[in-house]
Protein backbone atom coordinates (compact mmCIF):
# COMPACT_ATOMS: atom_id res chain seq x y z
CA UNK A 1 0.00 0.00 0.00
CA UNK A 2 2.83 2.41 0.88
CA UNK A 3 4.43 1.75 -2.53
CA UNK A 4 1.14 2.54 -4.30
CA UNK A 5 0.75 5.85 -2.43
CA UNK A 6 4.30 6.89 -3.24
CA UNK A 7 3.86 5.87 -6.86
CA UNK A 8 0.97 8.34 -7.12
CA UNK A 9 3.25 11.15 -6.05
CA UNK A 10 4.50 12.50 -9.37
CA UNK A 11 6.26 15.42 -7.67
CA UNK A 12 7.33 14.30 -4.17
CA UNK A 13 9.73 17.25 -4.03
CA UNK A 14 6.73 19.60 -3.94
CA UNK A 15 6.19 18.72 -0.29
CA UNK A 16 9.00 21.26 0.22
CA UNK A 17 6.43 23.96 -0.59
CA UNK A 18 4.84 23.26 2.78
CA UNK A 19 8.01 23.87 4.74
CA UNK A 20 8.88 26.91 2.63
CA UNK A 21 5.58 28.72 3.11
CA UNK A 22 3.50 27.31 5.97
CA UNK A 23 5.29 29.66 8.39
CA UNK A 24 3.06 32.42 6.97
CA UNK A 25 -0.54 32.96 8.06
CA UNK A 26 -1.64 35.34 5.28
CA UNK A 27 -1.31 35.09 1.50
CA UNK A 28 -1.76 37.73 -1.19
CA UNK A 29 -2.40 36.53 -4.74
CA UNK A 30 -1.73 39.38 -7.16
CA UNK A 31 -3.32 39.41 -10.61
CA UNK A 32 -2.92 41.65 -13.65
CA UNK A 33 -6.35 43.28 -13.93
CA UNK A 34 -6.25 47.07 -14.45
CA UNK A 35 -7.55 47.58 -10.89
CA UNK A 36 -4.17 46.52 -9.47
CA UNK A 37 -2.77 49.91 -10.54
CA UNK A 38 -5.19 51.66 -8.17
CA UNK A 39 -4.02 49.75 -5.10
CA UNK A 40 -1.27 50.78 -2.72
CA UNK A 41 0.74 47.58 -2.65
CA UNK A 42 3.24 49.13 -0.26
CA UNK A 43 0.72 48.39 2.49
CA UNK A 44 0.96 44.63 2.02
CA UNK A 45 1.99 42.72 5.12
CA UNK A 46 5.72 42.07 4.76
CA UNK A 47 5.36 38.79 6.64
CA UNK A 48 2.73 37.46 4.23
CA UNK A 49 3.28 34.97 1.43
CA UNK A 50 3.03 36.85 -1.87
CA UNK A 51 2.12 34.94 -5.02
CA UNK A 52 2.26 36.56 -8.47
CA UNK A 53 1.16 35.09 -11.77
CA UNK A 54 1.66 35.33 -15.51
CA UNK A 55 2.69 38.77 -16.69
CA UNK A 56 2.56 40.42 -13.26
CA UNK A 57 6.34 40.70 -13.26
CA UNK A 58 5.87 43.79 -15.46
CA UNK A 59 4.40 45.67 -12.49
CA UNK A 60 6.57 48.76 -11.83
CA UNK A 61 6.89 47.86 -8.12
CA UNK A 62 7.78 44.21 -8.70
CA UNK A 63 11.14 44.43 -6.92
CA UNK A 64 9.66 46.18 -3.90
CA UNK A 65 6.80 43.68 -3.79
CA UNK A 66 9.33 40.83 -3.90
CA UNK A 67 6.98 37.88 -4.47
CA UNK A 68 7.85 34.63 -2.75
CA UNK A 69 6.71 32.59 -5.73
CA UNK A 70 5.58 33.30 -9.29
CA UNK A 71 3.18 30.94 -11.07
CA UNK A 72 2.88 30.20 -14.79
CA UNK A 73 0.09 28.22 -16.40
CA UNK A 74 1.03 25.71 -19.10
CA UNK A 75 1.85 27.05 -22.54
CA UNK A 76 -0.65 26.14 -25.24
CA UNK A 77 -1.38 26.90 -28.91
CA UNK A 78 -1.04 29.33 -30.54
CA UNK A 79 1.95 30.13 -28.30
CA UNK A 80 5.17 28.91 -29.91
CA UNK A 81 8.36 27.82 -28.18
CA UNK A 82 10.02 31.01 -29.42
CA UNK A 83 7.30 33.19 -27.88
CA UNK A 84 7.51 31.28 -24.59
CA UNK A 85 11.29 31.63 -24.51
CA UNK A 86 11.24 35.37 -25.26
CA UNK A 87 8.50 35.96 -22.70
CA UNK A 88 10.32 34.05 -19.98
CA UNK A 89 13.69 35.63 -20.74
CA UNK A 90 12.06 39.01 -20.11
CA UNK A 91 10.60 37.63 -16.86
CA UNK A 92 13.98 36.28 -15.76
CA UNK A 93 15.55 39.71 -16.26
CA UNK A 94 12.94 41.53 -14.17
CA UNK A 95 11.64 39.15 -11.50
CA UNK A 96 13.60 39.39 -8.22
CA UNK A 97 16.34 36.79 -8.08
CA UNK A 98 15.01 35.12 -4.93
CA UNK A 99 11.52 34.55 -6.33
CA UNK A 100 10.73 30.85 -6.80
CA UNK A 101 8.91 29.70 -9.94
CA UNK A 102 6.08 27.17 -10.24
CA UNK A 103 5.70 25.83 -13.79
CA UNK A 104 3.63 23.13 -15.52
CA UNK A 105 5.70 20.08 -16.42
CA UNK A 106 5.22 20.32 -20.21
CA UNK A 107 7.34 23.50 -20.14
CA UNK A 108 10.14 21.94 -18.09
CA UNK A 109 12.71 22.01 -20.92
CA UNK A 110 12.33 25.73 -21.65
CA UNK A 111 12.09 26.58 -17.95
CA UNK A 112 15.34 24.84 -17.03
CA UNK A 113 17.11 26.61 -19.86
CA UNK A 114 15.78 30.12 -19.25
CA UNK A 115 15.56 29.98 -15.44
CA UNK A 116 18.76 28.00 -14.92
CA UNK A 117 19.84 29.98 -11.85
CA UNK A 118 16.47 29.91 -10.07
CA UNK A 119 14.71 27.48 -7.77
CA UNK A 120 11.96 25.76 -9.77
CA UNK A 121 9.01 23.59 -8.87
CA UNK A 122 6.87 21.75 -11.40
CA UNK A 123 3.27 20.56 -11.33
CA UNK A 124 0.83 18.80 -13.64
CA UNK A 125 -2.78 19.24 -14.75
CA UNK A 126 -5.46 16.56 -14.56
CA UNK A 127 -6.03 16.10 -10.83
CA UNK A 128 -8.95 16.54 -8.47
CA UNK A 129 -9.63 18.02 -5.06
CA UNK A 130 -8.40 17.91 -2.36
CA UNK A 131 -5.40 19.75 -3.72
CA UNK A 132 -2.02 18.04 -3.42
CA UNK A 133 0.94 19.41 -5.37
CA UNK A 134 2.85 16.13 -5.06
CA UNK A 135 0.17 14.76 -7.42
CA UNK A 136 -1.76 16.23 -10.34
CA UNK A 137 -3.80 19.33 -9.54
CA UNK A 138 -7.12 20.66 -10.81
CA UNK A 139 -6.75 21.75 -14.43
CA UNK A 140 -7.24 25.54 -14.37
CA UNK A 141 -9.37 27.87 -16.46
CA UNK A 142 -7.15 30.71 -15.21
CA UNK A 143 -3.63 30.86 -13.80
CA UNK A 144 -5.13 32.30 -10.60
CA UNK A 145 -6.75 28.90 -10.00
CA UNK A 146 -3.25 27.42 -9.70
CA UNK A 147 -2.16 30.14 -7.29
CA UNK A 148 -5.26 29.63 -5.15
CA UNK A 149 -4.70 25.87 -5.06
CA UNK A 150 -1.13 26.54 -3.92
CA UNK A 151 -2.24 28.80 -1.06
CA UNK A 152 -4.81 26.21 0.07
CA UNK A 153 -2.23 23.41 -0.16
CA UNK A 154 0.19 25.35 2.02
CA UNK A 155 -2.61 25.79 4.57
CA UNK A 156 -2.55 29.53 5.24
CA UNK A 157 -5.36 31.00 7.32
CA UNK A 158 -6.28 34.00 5.15
CA UNK A 159 -5.97 34.42 1.39
CA UNK A 160 -6.55 37.78 -0.33
CA UNK A 161 -7.05 38.18 -4.09
CA UNK A 162 -5.93 41.52 -5.53
CA UNK A 163 -6.10 42.66 -9.16
CA UNK A 164 -8.35 39.76 -10.09
CA UNK A 165 -11.55 40.64 -11.90
CA UNK A 166 -12.93 38.32 -14.55
CA UNK A 167 -15.70 40.57 -15.82
CA UNK A 168 -13.70 41.35 -18.96
CA UNK A 169 -14.62 37.90 -20.20
CA UNK A 170 -18.13 39.06 -20.96
CA UNK A 171 -18.59 42.82 -20.72
CA UNK A 172 -15.30 44.68 -21.07
CA UNK A 173 -12.35 44.64 -23.51
CA UNK A 174 -9.31 42.42 -22.95
CA UNK A 175 -7.16 44.66 -20.72
CA UNK A 176 -4.43 44.44 -18.08
CA UNK A 177 -2.50 46.99 -16.05
CA UNK A 178 0.32 46.78 -18.60
CA UNK A 179 0.41 47.88 -22.26
CA UNK A 180 0.00 45.00 -24.73
CA UNK A 181 2.23 46.88 -27.17
CA UNK A 182 5.19 46.76 -24.77
CA UNK A 183 7.10 43.64 -23.66
CA UNK A 184 4.52 41.13 -22.39
CA UNK A 185 3.05 37.84 -23.57
CA UNK A 186 0.71 39.76 -25.87
CA UNK A 187 3.64 41.74 -27.27
CA UNK A 188 5.66 38.62 -28.09
CA UNK A 189 2.64 36.94 -29.68
CA UNK A 190 2.07 39.96 -31.94
CA UNK A 191 5.78 40.05 -32.77
CA UNK A 192 5.34 36.58 -34.29
CA UNK A 193 2.08 37.61 -36.02
CA UNK A 194 0.06 35.30 -33.78
CA UNK A 195 -3.55 36.45 -33.41
CA UNK A 196 -4.91 37.00 -29.90
CA UNK A 197 -8.52 35.85 -30.05
CA UNK A 198 -9.52 37.63 -26.83
CA UNK A 199 -8.75 41.00 -28.40
CA UNK A 200 -11.09 40.22 -31.30
CA UNK A 201 -14.04 38.89 -29.34
CA UNK A 202 -17.34 40.71 -29.70
CA UNK A 203 -18.76 42.72 -26.83
CA UNK A 204 -20.88 42.40 -24.85
CA UNK A 205 -21.65 38.83 -23.79
CA UNK A 206 -19.93 36.73 -26.45
CA UNK A 207 -21.44 33.29 -26.00
CA UNK A 208 -18.13 31.62 -26.88
CA UNK A 209 -16.77 33.07 -23.62
CA UNK A 210 -19.84 32.57 -21.42
CA UNK A 211 -19.35 28.81 -21.28
CA UNK A 212 -15.71 29.18 -20.27
CA UNK A 213 -16.68 31.83 -17.72
CA UNK A 214 -19.20 29.47 -16.16
CA UNK A 215 -16.56 26.75 -15.79
CA UNK A 216 -14.12 29.25 -14.30
CA UNK A 217 -16.58 30.42 -11.67
CA UNK A 218 -17.38 26.81 -10.80
CA UNK A 219 -13.68 26.21 -10.16
CA UNK A 220 -13.45 29.22 -7.87
CA UNK A 221 -16.56 28.13 -5.98
CA UNK A 222 -15.24 24.58 -5.52
CA UNK A 223 -11.95 25.97 -4.17
CA UNK A 224 -13.86 28.32 -1.87
CA UNK A 225 -15.67 25.28 -0.46
CA UNK A 226 -12.38 23.39 -0.18
CA UNK A 227 -10.77 26.30 1.68
CA UNK A 228 -13.64 26.49 4.17
CA UNK A 229 -13.31 22.75 4.85
CA UNK A 230 -9.74 23.48 5.90
CA UNK A 231 -10.66 26.56 7.98
CA UNK A 232 -9.08 28.87 5.43
CA UNK A 233 -10.74 32.22 4.69
CA UNK A 234 -10.57 33.55 1.12
CA UNK A 235 -11.37 37.21 0.35
CA UNK A 236 -11.45 39.58 -2.58
CA UNK A 237 -9.26 42.33 -1.10
CA UNK A 238 -9.55 44.65 -4.11
CA UNK A 239 -12.13 47.39 -3.53
CA UNK A 240 -12.13 48.20 -7.25
CA UNK A 241 -12.93 44.62 -8.31
CA UNK A 242 -16.50 43.35 -8.70
CA UNK A 243 -15.43 39.71 -8.63
CA UNK A 244 -17.97 38.26 -6.20
CA UNK A 245 -17.22 34.57 -5.64
CA UNK A 246 -15.43 35.57 -2.44
CA UNK A 247 -16.58 38.14 0.14
CA UNK A 248 -14.85 41.50 0.11
CA UNK A 249 -12.45 42.33 2.90
CA UNK A 250 -10.62 45.49 1.93
CA UNK A 251 -6.98 45.84 2.95
CA UNK A 252 -6.28 49.13 1.14
CA UNK A 253 -8.37 52.14 2.21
Amino acid sequence: MLFILRNNELFPENSQLLTLFNKHTTCYILGSAPTISKLNLKQLDKDAMIVTTGNFYEHPQIRKIGPNIHVFAASHPPMSKKVLTNWWMRCNDILPEKTILLIEKRDREVAKKVFSDRKLFFYSYGGQLPVDFTKKILSPQSVTIIALQLAIYVGLKEIFLLGINHDWQCITPYLHFYDHNKPSLEFYLKEENIEISYELQKQPYPKERLYREYELYQQYESLYTEAKKNNIAVFNGDKFSDFDVFPHKIIND
